[in-house]
């Protein structure tokens, strides 16, 4: 009977402060209409209450917690602290002093108020010697680093900057170069790289250094290009006979554009023809008006042609070094005498190669 009673009166309750309430909704064109069970109310209310309870309970543990650790650092310290006047205790002992007499006044008195010198006292001091000394080299080793790594970091620069100067008398463009240096690096398989991260120790000991080893990466670089740059004379002691840009056609008396130089060799037909840099041979043998020649790829789209030539000395997709014999001085091909034909390109644009072989009286050399 009364289980009964008290559950009427929870219904009464619930039905009470929990009944089905309706929500309207007005806004410019529209009417809604939310229900909202009784179900729903008291999940709701009894959700909130235990986010309430919850946050209290929590809040709680967070101040007594705090407590507790701010009187076990308390402690902590003390502790530290007696620790630290007991050793500095064992290396210094001080006796008591007498009140009736001065110190001066009695010898046995100012001896026993005097520092007592332990043997472990006199190892101490000479530790911290040592390590004054120490620390003394260390600053003085860090010095001479610094010193060393700022003037590589100075050549360094410099040179850079002569290399990236040279490039430009060439009328290439430098960044344009080393993008491409990086793009064929990447294609190529040479930046591929991994492993764990383990931070290098010298870098905090002299951050510069890090610079340093950027402005090496960086002359390393321009050092691979210069090496591809066609910056000498096919043929040492050669006179030009016909510069770059426009001329009068030898042949037919009419305006055209030449996209060489010529070059005569001391020795006439038979003179040798060398490679001014590294490349590979991409054609070797007749080409038209250009006689018997020769076309090297360097690299980073320059290319170098060599025509009129007697005879071939190298075959196509051969490896080519710098100062290697591709052939000999001829009048092949539509030529009026003994010369080589000699043109520079990049991206198959022809460009002046008096401009490459003057910049190269001031490479520096190595």
């Amino acid at each position: 009977m009364r289980i009964g009673v008290i559950a009427a009166g929870c219904s009464e309750f619930f039905e009470r402060w929990f009944h089905k309430r309706n929500f309207i909704i007005v806004s410019e064109h529209k009417v809604k209409h939310i229900s909202i069970s009784g179900r729903i109310q008291f999940a709701f209310i009894m959700t909130l209450v235990s986010c309430i309870i919850w946050a209290s309970y929590s809040t709680g543990n967070f101040i007594a917690a705090r407590s507790v650790i701010k009187e076990r650092t308390q402690a902590l310290r003390s502790v530290t602290n007696a620790k630290v006047q007991s050793s500095f205790n064992t290396v210094f002992r001080v006796a008591p002093t007498t009140a009736s007499r001065p110190m001066s006044e009695d010898p046995a008195i100012a001896s026993l108020s005097a520092p007592l010198v332990t043997p472990s006292a006199l190892a101490n001091n000479k530790l911290f010697a040592r390590i004054a000394t120490l620390e003394h080299k260390v600053i003085e080793l860090t010095n001479t680093n610094d010193a060393i790594v700022q003037r590589i970091r100075d050549k360094t620069s410099q040179r850079i900057d002569e290399l990236e100067s040279i490039i430009k008398q060439t009328g290439l463009n430098a960044r344009d170069l080393k993008k491409q240096h990086a793009d064929k690096a990447i294609a190529s398989g040479d930046k591929s790289q991994g492993g764990p991260y383990i931070p290098d120790e010298s870098m905090v000991m002299w951050p510069q250094a890090e610079e340093m080893f950027d402005s090496l990466d960086k002359l390393s670089t321009l050092r691979q290009i210069m090496s591809n740059l066609p910056l000498g004379k096919p043929i040492p002691n050669a006179d030009a006979q016909s510069s770059f840009g426009h001329r009068i056609d030898p042949f037919n008396g009419h305006l055209a554009f030449h996209a060489g130089i010529d070059l005569t060799g001391p020795d006439g037909v038979g003179t040798k023809i060398y490679a001014p840099a590294n490349g590979k041979v991409v054609a070797a043998g007749p080409n038209g008006a250009y006689g018997n020649a020769v076309d090297i790829d360097h690299g980073y789209g320059i290319t170098t042609r060599y025509g009129h030539m007697s005879s071939v000395a190298v075959k196509e997709g051969a490896p080519i070094n710098k100062g290697d014999l591709i052939g000999y001085e001829g009048t092949t091909g539509r030529s009026t005498g003994p010369h080589l034909h000699y043109e520079v390109r990049y991206h198959d644009h022809p460009m002046n190669p008096l401009k490459f072989i003057e910049a190269g009286n001031y490479v520096p050399q190595e």
